[in-house]
C-alpha cells in the first residue's frame, strides 16, 4: 500500500511541479501545463487520503470529521490571506474595503488577492461531497460510481474551467485505494525506469506538444499517475521531497502570490534575475510563515483551533 511516506513524497513532487509550471508560464512565458501534473497529484492522494481515513476509521465520514479537516484547511489560508493583503496594501496596489477582505477570506471567486487560490474551495466541495457519498453508502462500488458522477457534473454543468479540468483526479484517487491491491500488483510487474521515462516524455509533451486542454486533462493525469507510480516502486525514503511534502499546503498557499499578484515587481529584470528573485521571494517568505506559525502556536487556544 501507499504509506504515509509514499504520500509525502508524492505532495513533495507535486509542489515542485506546480512552482515549476508557474514558473515558466510567468516568468520565461512558455506555454506548459506542468504545473497540471502537480494539482493531479495533489488530487489524486486526497482521494486516496479520504478513503484510507474512512476505512481505517468509519466516524471520519461524519461531517464533523470533515469538518474537523477543513479548519486546517481555512484557518492556514486565512492567516496567509491576511498576509497578502497587508503586502499588496503596503505595495500600493491594492485599495482595502470591507467587502474585498470577505471575498478575499471566502475564496477569493474574483481573483482579487491571489488566482492560484481556486483550489481552496475545489478541494472543500470535495470533502464535503465525500461525507455525503461515504455517509449514504457503505457499497465501495456505489461510492466510486457516485464519485465519478459528481465529476461528470463537474465537467458539464460547472462553468469553472479548472473544475472540469481536474474533475477526474480525486475520484481516480478513491478508486485507486478501493482497488489498492489489484493496482499494486500490477505496478510491481513493471520496471521502475519505465515510469520515469514515460512521465519524463509526458512532461515534456505538456510543454512543447500539448496546447489545448482536451488533450492536456488525459496527459496532465497520466502523467501524474505514473508519478505515483515510480514512487511507489523505486523511492522508499527521500528526506528532502518529505519535508517539502508535509509542507506543501503552506508552499501552495505563497508560491502563486509572487507570481499572479505581484508580476509588477519583475517588469524591470531579465529572466533569469527574475528566476532569483522569485525564489528569493517564496523562500524569505516561508520562513517567515515558519516564525510566524511556531508563535501562534505558542497560544493554546491558536493551538486548539488550528491543530485538533
Amino acid at each position: 500500500m501507499l504509506t504515509k511516506t509514499h504520500t509525502n513524497i508524492g505532495k513533495g513532487i507535486a509542489i515542485l511541479l506546480v512552482i515549476f509550471g508557474h514558473i515558466l508560464l510567468e516568468l520565461f512565458y512558455i506555454p506548459t501545463f506542468i504545473q497540471s501534473i502537480g494539482v493531479f497529484l495533489f488530487l489524486i492522494l486526497s482521494g486516496y487520503g479520504i478513503t484510507a481515513s474512512v476505512n481505517s476509521n468509519p466516524e471520519n465520514k461524519k461531517w464533523f470529521a470533515r469538518l474537523k479537516r477543513m479548519k486546517k484547511i481555512m484557518v492556514p489560508y486565512w492567516l496567509v490571506t491576511i498576509c497578502k493583503i497587508i503586502a499588496l496594501m503596503l505595495l500600493g496596489v491594492l485599495s482595502v474595503s470591507v467587502a474585498v477582505i470577505v471575498e478575499a477570506l471566502f475564496f477569493d471567486m474574483n481573483k482579487t488577492i491571489d488566482a492560484t487560490m481556486w483550489f481552496i474551495l475545489y478541494i472543500i466541495v470535495w470533502y464535503i461531497t465525500g461525507s455525503i457519498i461515504f455517509s449514504i453508502t457503505k457499497n465501495k462500488m456505489q461510492a466510486i460510481i457516485s464519485f465519478f458522477l459528481v465529476a461528470s457534473i463537474f465537467m458539464v454543468f460547472v462553468d469553472l474551467p479548472n473544475w472540469a479540468f481536474y474533475a477526474f483526479g480525486l475520484p481516480i484517487g478513491v478508486l485507486w485505494n478501493s482497488y489498492e491491491h489489484t493496482f499494486l500488483k500490477i505496478i510491481q510487474k513493471i520496471p521502475g525506469w519505465l515510469y520515469l521515462a514515460l512521465f519524463i516524455s509526458l512532461a515534456i509533451a505538456s510543454t512543447s506538444v500539448v496546447h489545448s486542454f482536451k488533450t492536456a486533462m488525459p496527459t496532465t493525469l497520466l502523467a501524474a499517475l505514473l508519478v505515483l507510480c515510480f514512487v511507489y516502486k523505486v523511492v522508499a525514503h527521500n528526506s528532502i521531497l518529505e519535508y517539502l511534502g508535509k509542507n506543501s499546503y503552506e508552499l501552495y498557499l505563497i508560491e502563486g502570490f509572487w507570481l499572479y499578484s505581484t508580476g509588477f515587481v519583475y517588469d524591470r529584470y531579465s529572466e533569469f534575475t527574475n528566476l532569483f528573485l522569485y525564489l528569493g521571494l517564496l523562500t524569505g517568505s516561508y520562513l517567515l510563515w515558519v516564525v510566524a506559525r511556531k508563535i501562534l502556536l505558542q497560544s493554546k487556544k491558536i493551538q486548539n483551533l488550528w491543530t485538533t
